[in-house]
């Protein structure tokens, strides 16, 4: 989606107040939108936050998420069991409510009380910091994991990396589970992530990892939001064949993010080359990086 795009869907769903704030801003500058049941309309933009003179009821916000949702909500329970939905473009909706369970088992939620879209960016050059490290001398491309905080710009800058990489050549196969890095529309990535990239969309990463390295020959894998075990077991068995992976992890700095359990085996067979931290105050910088013994490279 180009901005002009995303601008037109979302004030065709929102409210003509909040469309009309949209529709004034820069270029590029919307990062999150934030409704509430009887609160103020929030938009998180590039400098600052905007408040909408909209206060929606629980209704009025139920209607807006099944707008948002192309008037598909319900038929995607099994993403709202998540607490997110992908919409057309990559954005994320995150959703809030009463939620319905059996055992300890999430069933449906239901009476939707707020929401949260975060907008999905397409910003050339948001991987210029990283791109001199992303190969060696013999032209190999680097295993990376980028870390940062929610909305920081984590996506976007393994996205810009990728079509960087794809465009001189490597061959690149991206893993997107959530539909955020490709934005797959009819079999066509809505977002620009290289001519020489194949996209596994909506697979989970550990069956998808495996997919790819046994079916496509990758030379570079490409993944977002590291999960469980399973999903860093997956990466271990691709870097030990020889590919690279590239992939991204919440935490706001690289000793708390690495001393999850999960994390264990990969650090400890130095399964990344180089780990990447944004900085924790301003979207899509790059804080710090370091090589597989944790030494810095670059750091802000």
């Amino acid at each position: 989606m180009t901005w002009a795009d995303t601008i037109g869907f979302l004030t065709r769903c929102l409210p003509r107040t909040v469309g009309k704030q949209l529709v004034g801003l820069p270029e590029g500058s919307l990062r999150e939108l934030r409704i509430r049941a009887g609160g103020k309309v929030r938009l998180l933009t590039a400098s600052g936050e905007k408040l909408c003179p909209c206060e929606p009821t629980q209704q009025q916000v139920a209607q807006i998420a099944e707008a948002l949702c192309e008037h598909a909500l319900y038929a995607r329970a099994e993403e709202q069991r998540s607490g997110f939905v992908t919409l057309r473009g990559g954005h994320r909706m995150g959703l809030c409510g009463r939620v319905i369970t059996q055992g300890q088992s999430v069933r449906a939620l239901r009476e939707i009380s707020s929401i949260c879209v975060r907008i999905a960016g397409q910003w050339r050059g948001a991987a210029d910091q990283l791109t001199p490290h992303l190969t060696d001398e013999q032209g190999r491309v680097k295993s990376l994991l980028l870390i940062g905080l929610p909305g920081m710009g984590k996506t976007t800058m393994l996205r810009d990396a990728a079509r960087r990489l794809s465009e001189d050549g490597k061959r690149i196969c991206m893993i997107d589970e959530r539909s955020e890095l490709a934005a797959m529309c009819d079999g066509i990535p809505q977002l620009n992530v290289g001519p020489n990239t194949d996209v596994l969309d909506g697979c989970c990463k550990e069956a998808g990892l495996r997919w790819m390295l046994r079916a496509m020959s990758p030379e570079v894998l490409v993944t977002d939001e590291l999960g469980g075990v399973m999903d860093c077991q997956a990466v271990l068995e691709a870097v030990c064949g020889g590919v690279s992976v590239m992939a991204t992890l919440h935490g706001r700095d690289l000793h708390s993010a690495l001393n999850r359990g999960t994390l264990y085996h990969l650090t400890q067979n130095h399964a990344f080359d180089l780990y990447g931290v944004l900085d924790s105050q301003e979207v899509g910088k790059l804080a710090a990086l370091y090589d597989r013994e944790m030494n810095p490279v670059v750091q802000s």
